[in-house]
């Protein structure tokens, strides 16, 4: 359950941040991503001009690290079609997982219909995205941040029942009046 809380938090922290920044978010969300993949490829490439003689092979992973970093956070409106495309993905995918969760957990404790509503929602707005990646920016950005949130607390929400019908059930039976039979 832990886990699952972690990741609804994160989901919730990401949708608000998309919901607050509209199509900025992706922009810096991009460069920040390029800066990440810059770092690690800019020290392998010192590491290997310092330590020219101890290796012989160039570090040709480390470079295309650094340069697709670099292009990142030179053109980051050319990574925001294809990223729309994944987040569309994500979005149905995980409106898949939580439906498909949901049915697993209905088989063992009884679920209601609301729980299955935010999932649905999800998988369309995943759907929405997918089909329209080039909308107005600011008008996917807001919907997928409104569909993290929804997702996030749908996830909290089914945790956090989960757990407390898991309680009820592994509760030890009091056995008030036994006779032993040898």
């Amino acid at each position: 359950m832990n886990v699952q809380i972690i990741r609804s938090v994160s989901v919730l922290l990401i949708g608000v941040l998309f919901i607050v920044l509209g199509d900025s978010a992706l922009n810096i969300l991009i460069i920040a991503v390029g800066a990440l993949l810059m770092i690690p490829g800019f020290y392998s490439l010192l590491s290997y001009l310092r330590h020219l003689e101890q290796r012989p092979m160039f570090p040709l992973a480390a470079l295309g690290s650094f340069l697709l970093g670099l292009w990142l956070v030179v053109s980051p409106s050319f990574f925001v079609g294809i990223f729309m495309y994944v987040i569309g993905g994500v979005l149905v995918a995980l409106g898949i997982y939580q439906l498909a969760t949901l049915a697993v957990s209905s088989r063992a404790l009884p679920v209601a219909w609301p729980l299955y509503a935010f999932p649905v929602l999800v998988l369309l707005l995943g759907l929405f995205v997918l089909l329209n990646p080039f909308e107005a920016a600011a008008l996917p950005f807001i919907l997928i941040g409104i569909g993290c949130v929804v997702s996030a607390i749908n996830d909290m929400v089914a945790a956090w029942r989960t757990a407390k019908q898991r309680k009820n059930v592994c509760r030890p039976i009091e056995i008030t009046d036994a006779e032993v039979v040898e």
